[in-house]
């Protein structure tokens, strides 16, 4: 599907050199470079949007999947587009959190890209971002641990709040929550990730010295665990597999853990598709609730289908309030809002 799109760019780009024959493919980089820093710097006062009540306690907006390509221009264009509706919110975006596959194929131009678009927009207070299979498994252009090594170094360079990462696995606390960022620690991996009794026992440690704090806990990872939000009907045994068993029995020991995760290329849904199909993209199992976020810039399924899509996530004191939104059409979708109920 993806190299469909491209593909049509790619015609797009042919029409528009043929009716212009004096432009060049570098005109039109350049076109959408400038097109990219107009969407973010024009209409930034315009209040679109705001959160539910002041009694929340973060806000953050949740995306995954952005597939970012520099041979792709209107991806980038799109990714600028809803990072500027942020800008646009009336309240403090606390947090920006991305959960992999931040590019298509992980090269460092994408991935400069995508960091950078990111700082130049500057809508959130804090960057909690996650690699996904696409910067790590699907590098061609660098060794795995390179592509882990890059990702720390980009993230670190572009991030204005100045917080810094050692790994590609780290933790971050956000107005007193905690965050903790998974990734694929393999060296010859693909879509499926590896992770080490290292980080597995970084996970443990980490949710364990905030848990204390009887506050919510955030674990966001590219890939899912088996046998939640319908990943054994929409793409089996493309979870984390051999890990799935020891990470889930470690978010079982905390109470309100969150999973977030994205990979699937599944529609955000609700009541029809939990219905029919006997899934959610938000879902609680044994204490732990696991969300699925959909693709941002290619098509879904099993839910809402097109691009732009993703959650703006709210925290109180005795719930989090997942608001479903498309961020590129700035356009609310209350059909599809999951309230989750924190354990006491």
């Amino acid at each position: 599907m993806f190299e469909t799109i491209k593909a049509i760019i790619s015609i797009v780009n042919a029409i528009v050199l043929t009716i212009f024959p004096g432009l060049t493919i570098e005109d039109i980089i350049e076109a959408k470079t400038e097109c990219c820093e107009y969407v973010i710097e024009t209409t930034k006062e315009l209040v679109t949007f705001e959160q539910t009540s002041d009694d929340c306690l973060l806000n953050a907006s949740i995306v995954s999947d952005i597939h970012i390509d520099v041979d792709w221009p209107i991806g980038e264009w799109i990714w600028a587009s809803g990072l500027n509706d942020l800008n646009r919110s009336k309240d403090t975006i606390d947090a920006l959190i991305v959960s992999g596959d931040l590019t298509n194929y992980g090269d460092k131009e994408s991935i400069e890209s995508f960091f950078s678009i990111m700082a130049e927009s500057d809508c959130a207070e804090n960057w909690v971002t996650a690699t996904g299979n696409h910067e790590i498994g699907h590098v061609d252009d660098t060794t795995q641990e390179g592509a882990r090594q890059r990702f720390v170094d980009l993230y670190n360079s572009f991030n204005p709040s100045g917080h810094t990462i050692e790994k590609a696995y780290y933790k971050i606390d956000i107005n007193g929550y905690r965050f903790v960022v998974l990734c694929d620690d393999g060296d010859d991996t693909w879509d499926t990730p590896d992770m080490s009794a290292v980080q597995i026992k970084f996970l443990d440690d980490s949710l364990k010295e905030a848990a204390d704090r009887n506050l919510p806990m955030f674990v966001v990872c590219h890939v899912p665990c088996n046998g939640v939000n319908g990943l054994d009907t929409i793409w089996p045994d493309n979870g984390l597999n051999e890990n799935s068993d020891t990470v889930k029995a470690i978010l079982e020991k905390y109470k309100n853990v969150f999973f977030i995760s994205g990979h699937v290329h599944t529609g955000i849904n609700g009541p029809l598709v939990e219905n029919v199909f006997g899934f959610s993209c938000v879902e609680k199992q044994n204490g732990v609730t696991y969300v699925n976020l959909p693709t941002y810039t290619i098509v879904n399924r099993y839910g809402v289908p097109w691009g732009g899509m993703g959650f703006q996530m709210e925290v109180y004191e005795d719930e989090v309030l997942f608001r479903a939104r498309n961020f590129f059409t700035a356009t609310w979708y209350p059909v599809y809002d999951h309230s989750v109920q924190l354990d006491k």
